[in-house]
């Protein structure tokens, strides 16, 4: 603890600390109970007392300090020995060849209101000093509110992409008058605008640890950070997503990255991976009443049941068609390859489709098993025995349950136009001696 009775002592700041806004409001509402108006005050001041280079002629003397404050000397150490105490102010004692023994002041930054009431000596010298009802005012004052209404709210806001329409190529490898753009018009240090949701963010150490597993060396994915960035901003992709789709347009040896091929692989997986979560999340649900469910079938039901819950579904569709008498395609596969493992349905739910899909057609597409799959999963069918249910109710509404596209009667109706000038055609056409004998009786009964 230093005091000195000199006012021509002189004296340096070391360093240089901003004040904001916020520092203010925690100086003046939580240090101030504790070092004093004229603490905040000696501290606000020394704060501008910084000179990057000073000389011997540019020092300041304690009486030069006491003027500015409107402190006595032993006020003034009195004061400062509070904002060493709080950690606000460091002081050291050092030597001058011009000017001997000076004083150094080395300033601390403000600390948040969260660092304050961590730690337990400033914040129990406070509750000391303010008492309970204040202090619990104060903690309130600077705890985070978060509107409560947010809590169970469903965020609705538009996206960029919900409300502008930009092309694919545009969106993931920006035209080069907006590269040139971006590297003309220098960037601040703030956030990236926010454009509807928060954009993805992305762990590029792990995203670099993945690629180099697969002897991509980091330079490479650097070089491609922008378009790395968009794509997985635009799809909203994991690391883990991005990089297992890029391996699929890598051939054997190859350790470059092809953005073009990346791109167009993302943009043909990405609805995929979408519906499969949408498909996942729905077979998630709870099943209907087993009980009510049961009531409801038959013997050919039940053995309808055990058949589609035993039989893998390619085995399935084999057996379907060996009892039709037909062959089984390779677009049938497809379909089935597409069902299970691109859209996640499960293998029996899929044996029910493909079962039902042949109640219309002699041959498995993909237009009518998504039909029948649509429908089901949109009124919260996922099991087989509720599909089944469901068919049987709609058929007992004297309505056969179709998923067949119904082709439209056209009516062959009039041509009211054609009729009309064909008519006046024929009483407009009248011979010569017609018109001759109309010419002669013209006038005749005037």
């Amino acid at each position: 603890m230093f005091e000195s009775a000199d006012p021509k002592q002189p004296f340096y700041v070391a360093n240089q600390v901003a004040v904001s806004e916020e520092n203010i409001r925690v100086l003046t509402t939580l240090f101030e109970p504790l070092v004093g108006i004229q603490g905040v005050g000696l501290y606000i001041t020394l704060t501008k007392e910084f000179d990057e280079v000073p000389f011997a002629k540019d020092y300041k003397t304690l009486y030069q300090l006491q003027d500015q404050t409107n402190l006595k000397l032993e006020d003034l150490f009195s004061t400062l020995h509070h904002l060493e105490a709080t950690g606000l102010i460091k002081t050291f004692i050092g030597s001058n060849p011009v000017l001997g023994e000076t004083l150094i002041f080395e300033m601390e930054k403000v600390p948040s209101a969260g660092e304050f009431f961590h730690t337990f000596l400033l914040s129990s010298l406070l509750l000391e000093r303010v008492g309970n009802v204040t202090f619990n005012r104060l903690v309130k004052k600077f705890t985070p509110r978060t509107f409560i209404g947010l809590k169970d709210a469903k965020e609705v806001t538009s996206g960029f992409f919900d409300v502008f329409h930009l092309s694919a190529e545009s969106a993931i490898d920006a035209p080069i008058e907006v590269k040139e753009a971006a590297s003309e018009v220098p960037k601040d240090n703030k956030s990236e605008i926010k454009l509807g949701n928060e954009p993805v963010k992305i762990d590029w150490s792990f995203l670099l640890d993945l690629f180099a597993s697969y002897h991509i060396d980091k330079e490479e994915v650097l070089k491609h950070q922008v378009e790395i960035k968009q794509i997985i901003d635009f799809y909203h992709l994991t690391e883990q997503e991005f990089v297992e789709t890029s391996l699929i347009t890598m051939s054997a040896g190859t350790d470059k990255l092809n953005m073009y091929a990346i791109q167009n692989a993302v943009n043909e997986n990405f609805g995929l991976n979408r519906n499969k979560e949408m498909v996942r999340k729905q077979l998630q649900q709870k099943p209907k009443d087993a009980d009510k469910t049961i009531k409801n079938l038959s013997t050919a039901d039940a053995e309808l049941i055990r058949a589609v819950d035993s039989k893998t579904p390619t085995d399935y569709l084999y057996e379907l068609k060996e009892k039709k008498g037909g062959y089984v395609t390779a677009n049938e596969k497809k379909v089935i390859y597409r069902l299970q493992d691109q859209m996640g349905l499960t293998p029996s739910l899929i044996n029910l489709i493909v079962h039902t899909c042949f109640e219309y057609d002699a041959v498995l597409t993909n237009n009518l098993a998504d039909r029948i799959a649509n429908d089901w999963l949109q009124k919260g069918i996922t099991t087989p025995t509720e599909a089944i249910v469901y068919l049987k109710e709609r058929k007992n509404k004297r309505k056969r349950p179709s998923y067949r596209t119904q082709k439209k009667t056209v009516r062959k109706t009039t041509d009211w136009s054609k009729y009309e000038k064909k008519n006046q055609s024929e009483k407009t056409t009248m011979s010569a001696e017609e018109r001759n004998r109309i010419f002669r009786e013209f006038g005749k009964n005037e």
